[in-house]
């Protein structure tokens, strides 16, 4: 026998070995699906329809638990520390195999009948089998209008498990320096791809006390536009009955005095890039109504927005006439929208408010302390004003210098500098963007009877301290 067959003999044995271990003990994740035992993870609550009594919840476990089961106990004070679940309101929801990973089944449940404005303990698993989730926290919106924070992060969009540890880092310092935040806001591109449900996990359960003690307002992004790799981590009422939910889904709800509506850019159409007309029609209406109805405050939540200044502000789908920038924003001005939270361009920008023909318009302004800093407040805009919170994650884009866009188009905007990231230089691996990883950022938004209140944070890796600070404040009144 040669060397190099005996070699040869050596690696096949160990491999089969290895192999061996890992299915007996669980080491490899996919091979022990079916004799591993069952865990619940990536556990999100989502609102699901009324936000003042109805909640969603989703979550994950290997194929040995079937069950679907849902428990809440009322929180009675910050005495009580273990829930009594024998006396808990309960409710059977559903699950299917994972359509991205045959090792792995979604549960959904809602609970319905809440009580407004109260806390909840909550729980999920399988009663049958006893095998429950950690317990933890949601809060139903109040019966009157009164004022509300949420958080709002966007493109975690980790390629490594790393990264993704990255960017759950960037939730939990949110959560901590925001505090009493009453709901968080995510604007697309959760994972790097949306199929790869590892990806999911490294983001979900190294920020588990975030994503499982709040409720969660997703927007679909281009990275998980594919076979339903959205909705399955997320339960929520759709605004349509037929609305197809393969590439991600569009919904609203209304929180206090606010009106939120949530739009899916992965749709597509002749007449309108990134959108159908069903879902034109729709947001047209249901906009509409909800002013009718009393809304006094209109947030629109969109993963590819029109106004942005990095990579996408150039896209096709973005500046052709059928694109979003000519055909979406005109009617968000009509429609007399507020803010406009943005995701998918990676850097931060904020423009003047921009009116129902595209024209950013010169408001008059009040400015006071908040912080300890300066914020300078919109008095009656005429146009909504749109932001783009930069990432949470890892990836970073450098401004947009096309001479296309020109000082016609950045004229429009308040803050348009270049990203925080290029004073650190460019990333090795792709020369045309900032370093990764070294900056992220995250966002506040304060909504009371007659003011709007942003406040942008932003973590620099690189210095030495993970410590957030202030790079932005601004806010409507009317």
């Amino acid at each position: 026998m040669t060397f190099r067959v005996k070699m040869l003999t050596v690696a096949v044995t160990m491999s089969l070995l290895f192999t061996m271990f890992s299915v007996s003990s669980g080491f490899s994740q996919r091979a022990s699906a079916k004799t591993a035992e069952p865990i619940v993870k990536k556990v999100v609550p989502t609102f699901n329809g009324d936000s003042r009594t109805n909640k969603g919840f989703t979550w994950y476990t290997n194929l040995e638990s079937s069950g679907s089961d849902l428990q809440l106990v009322k929180k009675l004070g910050k005495s009580v520390k273990k829930p009594d679940f024998k006396k808990a309101l309960t409710f059977k929801g559903i699950s299917y195999v994972s359509r991205n990973d045959s090792g792995e089944r979604v549960h959904k449940a809602e609970a319905k009948g809440l009580k407004a404005d109260t806390d909840y303990y909550y729980r999920v698993g399988d009663a049958k089998q006893n095998i429950w989730s950690e317990i933890d926290t949601v809060k139903t919106a109040p019966k009157k209008n009164g004022a509300f924070t949420f958080l709002e992060l966007t493109d975690p969009q980790a390629k490594t498990e790393d990264e993704g540890k990255l960017a759950a880092d960037t939730f939990n310092k949110a959560a901590e320096t925001v505090k009493n935040y009453d709901f968080m806001t995510v604007t697309g591109d959760f994972v790097d791809n949306g199929v790869e449900e590892d990806q999911w996990d490294w983001l979900i359960n190294n920020s588990r006390s975030v994503w499982g003690n709040t409720t969660v307002v997703p927007a679909a992004g281009n990275h998980e536009a594919k076979n339903y790799a959205f909705i399955d981590h997320f339960n929520l009422k759709m605004a349509t009955k037929n609305q197809d939910t393969k590439t991600g889904a569009y919904y609203s709800f209304n929180y206090s005095n606010t009106h939120f509506v949530v739009l899916n850019t992965n749709e597509d159409s002749e007449q309108y890039r990134d959108f159908t007309p069903e879902q034109v029609k729709w947001v047209t209406a249901d906009i509409k109504k909800a002013k009718k109805n009393g809304a006094k405050w209109t947030v629109v939540l969109i993963h590819k927005g029109p106004y942005t200044t990095s990579n996408h502000a150039t896209d096709s789908d973005i500046i052709d006439q059928n694109g979003v920038r000519y055909q979406i924003a005109p009617l968000i001005g009509k429609l007399g929208v507020d803010l406009v939270i943005q995701g998918h361009d990676h850097i931060y920008a904020r423009t003047l408010p921009i009116n129902k023909n595209n024209q950013a318009t010169q408001p008059t302004t009040i400015t006071e302390w908040m912080n300890g800093e300066k914020i300078d407040y919109t008095v009656k805009p005429n146009g909504a004003i749109y932001y783009i919170p930069a990432t949470s994650g890892p990836k970073v884009y450098k401004k947009n210098t096309d001479p296309v866009l020109g000082d016609t188009f950045y004229n429009k905007f308040v803050r348009a500098e270049e990203n925080h990231a290029m004073k650190y230089g460019l990333d090795p691996s792709d020369p045309t963007r900032p370093v990764r990883g070294a900056v992220q950022n995250f966002s506040s938004v304060t909504i009371s009877k007659n003011k709007l209140s942003v406040v942008v944070y932003e973590i620099d890796r690189i210095k030495g301290t993970d410590d957030p600070y202030i790079i932005d404040q601004f806010g409507i009144i009317k």
